[in-house]
Formats: C-alpha cells, sequence, structure tokens
C-alpha cells in the first residue's frame, strides 16, 4: 500500500487471517490477549447440549472432554478476536495515514462462525445462526454513510457483483450472486427475500450422509436433510436460540409448506438436483478445484493457473 501514493493504480488486497481459528490452545494466542481472558468465565448459549447431534459429522461432533475444555477454548477463541480486531485497526489506520481511504473500499466480513457446543455441535458448517450468521462490514469514507446498517440478506456470492458495482465495473451475467451495492451506500432497493444455504456434506473427507439445504429470511429458517428428508423450521425472533422445531407442530403446516416449496424452486431454478457428497467429488471438481457450477459455467483451471503464472512473475 505504501507505493500507491506514489504510483496511484488501483490496487486489490486480500488478507485471510487465520485466528480466530482452532486450535483453540495458548500456543495460537498472542500472550498480551491471552492474558485478557486469563481466568475468564465465558457462559454457555442457552442451546448449549453435551449430547452431540446425530447429524453432525466427525468435525462436529463433541469430544467426550468437551464439556472439561470448552472454557479454555471460548476464551482464546475471544482473545484471538480481539486480537484480531486491532489488526484491523492497524489496517484502517495506514489507510488514514497514507491518505488512501477516501478512495478505498475495506470489507470485513468471515465464512462462518463457531458452534461451541450449540445444538450439540462443536464446529461450522450448519445451518444455525451461530454458524451463518456472520458479520459483513464495508467501510468507505465520504461514500458509505457512518454506522449505517442494512437488514438485507447478503450471502457470499453476493459480495462480488456489489464490489464490482460500487466500482463501477461491470458485473459478469454468469455471477449467480445479486448486486446489494444501492443497501451499501444507504439508498435502499428491492433485496432477495431469502438467503439460501447448501450443505453438500462432508466434503473434507468426501463422505456421504450430512448433506441439507436451508433459507433463512428475516422472520423464520427453514432446513431439510437429505438422509432422511427431516425438516426444520424456527421463529427466529420469537426464539433466537432455534430451539423450538415448529417442523412437526401442526399450527404451523402452512408455513412449513411455504417454505418446503420455497427452497425447492430456488433449488429447481438453480439446477441443484440436492446430490450426496461423492456426487459434487466426480461432476464438479478436480484436485478439489471446483470446475463446473450447477448452473453450468465451467472454469478454466489451465488458464488460471497461467494468469496465476503471469502473476507470480510480476
Amino acid at each position: 500500500m505504501k507505493d500507491q501514493p506514489k504510483s496511484g493504480p488501483p490496487f486489490a488486497l486480500f488478507l485471510s487471517w487465520g485466528p480466530p481459528h482452532d486450535p483453540w490452545d495458548d500456543d495460537n494466542v498472542p500472550p498480551a490477549y491471552r492474558d485478557l481472558y486469563r481466568g475468564v468465565t465465558l457462559p454457555r448459549r442457552p442451546n448449549y447440549s453435551e449430547t452431540s447431534d446425530s447429524y453432525a459429522d466427525n468435525w462436529a461432533k463433541l469430544p467426550a472432554d468437551y464439556p472439561r475444555v470448552i472454557d479454555a477454548y471460548q476464551r482464546a477463541y475471544y482473545a484471538q478476536t480481539a486480537n484480531l480486531d486491532w489488526n484491523v485497526g492497524r489496517l484502517t489506520e495506514a489507510l488514514e495515514r497514507m491518505g488512501l481511504a477516501g478512495n478505498t473500499i475495506l470489507v470485513f466480513t468471515s465464512d462462518h462462525g463457531e458452534m461451541f457446543g450449540a445444538h450439540g455441535r462443536r464446529a461450522k458448517y450448519i445451518f444455525y445462526e451461530e454458524a451463518v450468521r456472520v458479520p459483513f462490514l464495508i467501510r468507505w469514507p465520504g461514500r458509505i454513510p457512518a454506522k449505517l446498517t442494512s437488514d438485507a440478506l447478503l450471502g457470499t456470492q453476493d459480495i462480488m457483483p456489489t464490489l464490482l458495482s460500487l466500482l463501477n465495473l461491470p458485473v459478469p451475467r454468469s455471477v449467480e450472486g445479486v448486486d446489494l451495492s444501492r443497501h451499501a451506500l444507504g439508498q435502499g432497493a428491492n433485496a432477495p427475500d431469502a438467503a439460501h444455504m447448501q450443505g453438500m456434506g462432508t466434503t473434507a473427507a468426501w463422505t456421504d450422509g450430512t448433506e441439507w439445504r436451508a433459507l433463512r429470511d428475516h422472520e423464520y429458517t427453514y432446513a431439510v436433510y437429505r438422509r432422511d428428508g427431516r425438516e426444520l423450521l424456527f421463529h427466529n425472533r420469537s426464539d433466537p436460540y432455534q430451539m423450538r422445531d415448529l417442523a412437526e407442530d401442526k399450527s404451523a403446516a402452512a408455513t412449513l409448506r411455504h417454505y418446503r416449496d420455497k427452497s425447492q424452486a430456488w433449488r429447481k431454478e438453480r439446477n441443484d438436483t440436492f446430490e450426496a457428497c461423492t456426487w459434487y467429488r466426480d461432476h464438479w471438481t478436480r484436485d478439489r478445484n471446483i470446475i463446473l457450477t450447477a448452473t453450468g459455467v465451467e472454469q478454466d483451471l489451465a488458464a488460471l493457473e497461467q494468469i496465476r503464472a503471469k502473476w507470480l512473475k510480476g
């Protein structure tokens, strides 16, 4: 960034911080931040359970000693988060100091949250609030009003078209996300009426049995498992910890049917046939690189490698 005030060409910088991430131990936390939480007891969430979720894979299941270690794990998580906050502050201060802040869009987000025993799950990759309600902060002094908030239902796929639009760059037709730039600017506009979510199963080990689909709007979360067709329905406003599943509640039958139809219609539109985990391994990927999408967009890995090689040469 120090070269930008002198040379002037646009730049894109991506920082993929590791923490907060396991291992949740002292060796993975800067000492000064570890000391901030030494001896602190953090409360368990109301939906904490020491019984593993029967739909969890081996990564998400609770180990036998989890009740003994969870307090230390949570202290490490909060210490790592505090340290990350400090580092983001260093970055914003550097942009200000170099005179770049007013001409730089800064985005802070995450790919997932952590369960820490909520719903009997140790780890991420699930439709519950603890895993999917991640931060999305965007800063552009002079263009994005300070302290602006939006309730637009944004997913990862929406970030690219939103940023391209803010930069007055064309959005490719093949992009599956939605441009939410007007929401970022505080101008309001139409937005998706739901955030749709896909769990392709245990892709880290290409193991079948934990696949699911879900959606969340401003009121409800609906989910369905592929293994046995089990459905779940939560009213997030009255039940923010998602402790009461309404799927078997006869009074909620019409609501359940509405969200089931909505999820199925979205899948049909996207050509999402809700396959087993290993199907995606065999049809969509090569060496864990995605080469095909449900909508037929292909990825040319050879072309990407040429771009990468050219970039490395400078």
